[in-house]
């Protein structure tokens, strides 16, 4: 039973790892000034985690892992939005709204 929990820790820690190189290589999180935002950040942390765990239970493919991942670049970018259905993620497109990704885009890093 302990090395079961071991391997279940290696697999959360390299979860949370995941996340975070993802979430930095995005630039999901700025600040300006003494205020960071990342309203993005738990969004892509949850599915992502999602997106893990039905990987290793082979509960989705890796072609679909890799669909989402396009997904949530997507989702930086504002094409889409994610909502929760049932408890998994709900692809929405949206409309263009050039100002709000003008506004975005001018953040500091």
């Amino acid at each position: 039973m302990k090395y079961r929990n071991v391997i279940k820790e290696d697999f959360d820690r390299r979860k949370h790892e995941y996340v975070l190189e993802f979430i930095r290589k995005k630039n999901v999180i700025k600040s300006e000034d003494n205020i960071i935002f990342s309203e993005k950040a738990f969004v892509i942390n949850s599915v992502i985690k999602l997106c893990l765990d039905k990987v290793k239970n082979k509960k989705m493919t890796m072609t679909q892992w890799s669909k989402f991942r396009s997904v949530l670049g997507q989702y930086i970018a504002d094409i889409v939005d994610i909502k929760w259905k049932d408890g998994f993620p709900e692809i929405i497109e949206v409309n263009n709204d050039k100002a709000k990704r003008t506004r975005r885009s001018s953040r500091k890093k």
